[in-house]
């Protein structure tokens, strides 16, 4: 049985292979990207093909059909919420792991590229998806369900923090006492772990506190999009009522705005209706109209990459300007390194008490730590880069591929549940599932 290991991320997800001899390699799951190791984690239902594309293809279709499909991203964050049961696309409904399951249909293919062998697959998940026991168990069982449909009979589960902290200890020369970070798109997660010792063969007692909190890229993004583009489409304008009263912008609207994949829920002909309404009786009717616009000509996703853009360009300059154009929309806004970080200030707070009550739960103290592992896409912005530099010292912050490091682990983790020990230790196994093949004549 061949052996890999899966990131499954909010904005991005890789694939990792631990060969019989215990080498971990990354796998190309997108040869249509410019890094092949990385497949965006997005879904493209084109109304032309009825079906499903996913990764680069998934942009490259929909920018080709005049963007007339449903594009689909973050579907990872609907993963511990109970309200999302399915959803309409096109002339059918899709629960959330029959989406899941697309992008794990196309994993599934490129490790078929690599083995007719069975496969055993380790899914990474992140320390807390919800600080809620029942909904953590729908999250996981969600991501158990998907693998099971896209014919995965043998799945793992590891934390994606404890994971990327296997991936850094394959370097070590001697123990350390490390504070694993991963700052991904919708998460950040910690795990404290004592690295390069083997006190027990599963590593349980490795693992000295773990936690996360569901604060990540996706939130930046929403935070600049609230905070300085919202204006464009209506946020500090006023509506007349049919008593004649003067009212604000209806916050109902705004807040499904400040998100891009939440931007498709305006598209119910209620709201349509809604909104021809209040072009009229609103005191700045383009503001409206560019709603409208945003919502009729599925440009969301494309003005968030112009943000994203924004925000990755202020990790090296300091300061920006956000430029996006399309009919009815004129958007040319600057910002600067200062504002953005005043714009994510009461996050980072929130980042920072979860980092802290973990070391707490630990029973460590910053000085304890000997190295602070940093990866995920949000650990290259230099505001979080200072927040543990100031708390641990720049001289410990290590980091490796930001993108790829948590596969890596996760394949280093299959590696020791074949049982060699690859490059590294396997963090503890959350779970196992082993799914019995039903026979083909079965109902």
């Amino acid at each position: 049985m061949e052996r890999f290991g899966l990131d499954f991320g909010t904005t991005n997800s890789s694939l990792s292979w631990a060969r019989g001899d215990g080498e971990v390699t990354l796998c190309s799951v997108d040869l249509a990207a410019v890094n092949p190791h990385v497949l965006r984690s997005l879904l493209y239902y084109s109304p032309d093909t009825r079906g499903f594309v996913v990764g680069q293809r998934a942009i490259d279709e929909y920018l080709g059909e005049d963007m007339q499909g449903t594009l689909m991203q973050s579907i990872k964050t609907f993963l511990a919420d109970d309200s999302f049961e399915q959803t309409w696309v096109y002339d059918r409904f899709y629960t959330l792991e029959d989406l899941i399951a697309v992008l794990f249909r196309h994993v599934r293919a490129a490790i078929n590229a690599l083995t007719p062998d069975d496969v055993s697959l380790v899914i990474g998940r992140p320390a807390v998806f919800v600080d809620r026991p029942e909904k953590e168990r729908l999250a996981q069982e969600r991501l158990r369900k998907a693998a099971e449909l896209a014919g995965f009979f043998e799945v793992d589960f590891a934390y994606e923090p404890t994971a990327a902290g296997l991936a850094y200890e394959s370097t070590l020369s001697s123990p350390e006492v490390a504070l694993i970070a991963d700052l991904g798109g919708g998460t950040s997660d910690f795990t404290v772990m004592r690295l390069g010792t083997r006190a027990t063969d599963d590593r349980r007692d490795a693992i000295l506190g773990t936690g996360g909190v569901y604060v990540g890229g996706d939130t930046f993004d929403a935070r600049i999009m609230q905070h300085k583009l919202a204006r464009y489409f209506g946020a500090g304008t006023t509506y007349r009522s049919m008593e004649g009263q003067q009212l604000p912008f209806p916050t109902r609207l705004l807040a499904q705005v400040h998100r891009w994949h939440h931007v498709p829920f305006l598209r119910s002909p209620q709201t349509r209706e809604q909104l021809r309404r209040l072009r009229w009786t609103c005191s700045q009717p383009s503001a409206v109209a560019a709603l409208e616009a945003l919502v009729e000509g599925n440009y969301a996703f494309f003005l968030f990459q112009e943000i994203e853009r924004a925000k990755s360009q202020l990790s090296a300059d300091e300061s920006t300007l956000i430029q996006f154009t399309q009919p009815e929309i004129a958007i040319s806004e600057p910002l600067t390194r200062v504002e953005f970080e005043q714009l994510i200030a009461a996050d980072l707070a929130t980042i920072e008490r979860c980092m802290s009550g973990v070391l707490a739960a630990a029973g460590l103290r910053s000085a304890d730590v000997e190295s602070v592992f940093l990866t995920g896409g949000s650990a290259q912005i230099p505001a979080l880069q200072r927040l543990f530099a100031a708390e641990f010292g720049a001289h410990k912050l290590k980091a490796q591929d930001y993108l790829t490091s948590v596969a890596v682990g996760l394949g280093l983790t299959a590696a020791r549940k074949a049982g060699g020990r690859g490059r590294g230790h396997s963090p503890m196994i959350l779970t196992s599932t082993r799914l019995v093949r039903r026979p083909s004549n079965s109902p």
